[in-house]
């Protein structure tokens, strides 16, 4: 390692606390943390004690994507789904719970990864030390109007807030502690597609929002013409069964599957083609990124998210949101002609360089100790 670029400042260990709602999650939030959490222990074995405080889990659950066995995980054990009439009393209860735990570990720095969290940190901060690090895993927008509002009002008082993307970063622009820092890959695999498998795949939770009706509607008809290409869908969550039902009305159980999230999905992506997404709204797509780096061609709706990753025609397919149409003749594009499908994959393969551990880890390792260093 170029000892220019992993600097580890300082001669004392610093301590990182990272509130999650749930680590046992498969989805790109706890994804991105373990990437995070995993790069800084990796690449600066001797400068951070870490510790995942996660609200909704209790001891006798772990963590889904592996975790170095230094980083500490503190389970609340917190009950979701309370109602109205408790919320006060739950976030009371919370906001002590965390003050406690920072009261005990002393930490440098607490970082909160939903705007909830974010908003509370200068509560739960108040007569401390530790600085505090807000980071946005959503679109601006995703919150209410009333939220945002809040929002803006508080992240003032946060020492910094880090967006995943420039785009993301303009919603924020009459704060002035706004920094860029992409998610980072999580894995850059030596085995790519070979584009010869007649497999689409579609990775994500199983949310309205990730639009997979929109994709399976679609898939509908290019089944009736290309009979032997395949959709694998991987994900969990609330819609699970309404997509069942949707696939079993249209007889299309054969040739659509939905598989629970797995550990080894790179396995999945280099037995695959094309990578579908229809998320109307996303702020990075960490799997969009990983289905590039294994050198599949790409095609997804034109979220936030998509339009960081995809050059258009160049490295991926982008398509006016909602416009089913169009995204069913740019799919046949795709299934049509393994030559496109490889010009694009190996642009996309090229692209992903960038979001490299060895790329984005260093950037928070210097964003964390500038912010450390703050009067």
């Amino acid at each position: 390692m170029d000892n220019a670029i992993f600097v580890q400042y300082g001669h004392f260990m610093k301590k990182i606390a990272i509130i999650i709602d749930n680590i046992s999650n498969k989805a790109g939030t706890e994804r991105a943390v373990s990437n995070l959490t995993n790069g800084l222990i990796s690449f600066y074995p001797k400068a951070y004690d870490i510790t995942i405080i996660s609200i909704f889990t209790n001891p006798t659950e772990t963590s889904f994507y592996e975790l170095n066995s230094s980083i500490k995980i503190i389970h609340l054990n917190k009950k979701e789904g309370f109602k109205l009439y408790n919320k006060i009393f739950w976030y009371n209860s919370f906001i002590k719970n965390i003050k406690s735990i920072n009261n005990e570990y002393l930490f440098d720095v607490l970082m909160g990864t939903t705007y909830v969290h974010n908003i509370l940190l200068p509560i739960i901060c108040k007569k401390t030390s530790t600085k505090m690090i807000g980071c946005e895993h959503v679109t601006y927008h995703y919150p209410s109007k009333l939220i945002q509002k809040i929002r803006n009002y508080v992240y003032k008082r946060l020492d910094s807030l880090v967006v995943l993307s420039e785009e993301e970063q303009k919603f924020f622009n009459k704060l002035s502690n706004t920094f860029v820092i992409p998610n980072s890959l999580p894995f850059d695999s030596k085995i790519k597609s070979n584009q010869n498998n007649k497999t689409i795949i579609a990775v994500g939770r199983l949310t309205h929002q990730k639009g997979f009706s929109d994709l399976i509607h679609i898939f509908e008809k290019i089944h009736s013409v290309f009979r032997d290409w395949q959709l694998i869908i991987f994900g969990e969550g609330e819609e699970y069964n309404h997509l069942l039902s949707i696939i079993e009305n249209k007889n299309l159980t054969k040739v659509i599957k939905i598989h629970k999230n797995v550990q080894n999905i790179s396995d999945f992506y280099q037995k695959s083609s094309i990578f579908a997404q229809t998320s109307y709204t996303e702020s990075f797509g960490l799997a969009l990124l990983e289905a590039m780096n294994h050198g599949l061609a790409v095609i997804s709706y034109e979220n936030e998210g998509a339009k960081k990753l995809i050059k258009p025609n160049i490295n991926g397919l982008l398509v006016t949101l909602f416009d089913k149409d169009d995204y069913e003749k740019k799919l046949i594009q795709l299934i049509e002609s393994k030559n496109f499908r490889f010009e694009l994959a190996n642009q996309a393969i090229e692209s992903t360089s960038i979001y490299k551990e060895i790329n984005i880890i260093p950037l928070w390792n210097k964003h964390i100790h500038s912010i450390i260093k703050k009067a």
